[in-house]
């Protein structure tokens, strides 16, 4: 089995210098000696586009990690890996997912919640589990392989479904609680309850100069000043798929993306749960998306 390995930084690349955790792209190659030592079976080659914190990902890193995999023929890959930081682990999965569809060779992502030298870390398991994917033959496109701590199995999310972290928690979840599968004592398990259509995988080419203004629902929301740098507005909502609907500010910030022809849409609604709210979407402009990962929805209508 021949697996490309690309290097980009995050946790599962970090060191602790002086009570600093700062990437050290000789982890990398340590994680890679881990998996030879205890398993074996697996030839490695690797990529390293650039190293950085998670937190620090831009459009520019994205761009050039899309270069980074796209630049290598994929046919003599049985899979890729991308070793990335948690935080920010579901922007680039969306976006991979996006540019990439339901390719031939599997990418997955994996991550880790503290330093590989921390007992507490996950990230040898999920990079384990990984390997364990790509060898199981079992899927097109991209994957997260992710173990949170209260769970027995490391879990094999669709990437493009990944919700976005709780506050204080390192724990991932799919959209519907559903993941695509779990590694199991080296073996893939595919989840009986998980179901998916091909529309969910458009590719997508290389976004706009013009950005996606997303926001998140408040009590007393102020809305922001808009021009014509945006392309798109996505609106958050509360768990219930709502938002306020019958104030001034949200009419005036609806007027003017109309005024200037930005269309504005919803994340996190769907049918049913009628309220009153929900009835001036239309006349507010409002098109509520159909159910995705809020972030998957941000990145789509970025790329699109």
């Amino acid at each position: 089995m021949k697996i490309l390995t690309v290097f980009t930084g995050g946790t599962i690349a970090c060191s602790s210098r002086d009570g600093v955790l700062s990437p050290d792209e000789s982890n990398g190659f340590l994680l890679l000696d881990m998996y030879n030592k205890t398993y074996g079976g697996a030839e490695f080659e690797t990529a390293v586009p650039y190293s950085i914190l998670s937190e620090n990902l831009s459009a520019e890193n994205l761009g050039m990690l899309y270069e980074s995999i796209s630049g290598y023929d994929l046919s003599r890959f049985d899979g890729v890996i991308v070793c990335h930081g948690t935080d920010t682990l579901q922007y680039t999965g969306a976006f991979l997912s996006l540019r990439f569809g339901l390719c031939e060779t599997p990418i997955v992502l994996a991550s880790a919640n503290y330093p590989l030298a921390d007992p507490r870390s996950n990230g040898f398991e999920n990079f384990s589990a990984s390997v364990s994917f790509i060898g199981s033959g079992q899927g097109k496109g991209v994957f997260i392989a992710y173990k949170n701590g209260s769970d027995k199995y490391t879990a094999v999310h669709r990437a493009i479904r990944a919700l976005p972290h709780l506050p204080f928690s390192d724990e991932l979840f799919s959209l519907k609680n559903q993941p695509y599968g779990y590694i199991a004592d080296g073996a893939f398990v595919p989840n009986p309850d998980y179901s998916e259509s091909q529309s969910e995988f458009p590719v997508l080419g290389a976004p706009t100069e013009k950005s996606v203004l997303f926001l998140r629902p408040y009590p007393g929301m102020v809305y922001p000043r808009l021009d014509d740098g945006f392309k798109a507005i996505l609106l958050d909502s509360y768990h219930s798929g709502t938002i306020r609907t019958d104030g001034a500010e949200i009419e005036g910030f609806c007027g003017e993306a109309k005024r200037l022809g930005i269309n504005v849409y919803l994340t996190g609604s769907e049918e049913g749960f009628g309220y009153e709210s929900k009835s001036r979407f239309s006349c507010l402009g409002i098109k509520p998306l159909p159910p995705m990962s809020p972030i998957a929805a941000y990145v789509r209508l970025w790329l699109e």
